[in-house]
């Protein structure tokens, strides 16, 4: 799969007070269809040193920002 999940983000944000609830699922729904459901399966059992690995790698490339 090549780890695309953190490089393809959503054009919208989850907790952008100007969507509605519906949208907001119907968004999610439409970036998700656009995965198998194999490759969305593999990410939802990564063990947590994989995680830990990842999200140490994104926020050293400045992806994520600290506390």
């Amino acid at each position: 799969m090549g780890r695309v999940y953190f490089k393809k983000l959503p054009l919208f944000h989850l907790y952008d007070s100007d969507l509605t609830g519906t949208q907001k699922l119907l968004m999610t729904l439409l970036l998700v269809a656009r995965y198998d459901i194999y490759d969305l399966s593999c990410l939802a059992r990564m063990r947590p040193e994989d995680v830990a690995a990842d999200l140490t790698e994104l926020k050293r490339k400045g992806y994520l920002q600290g506390r």
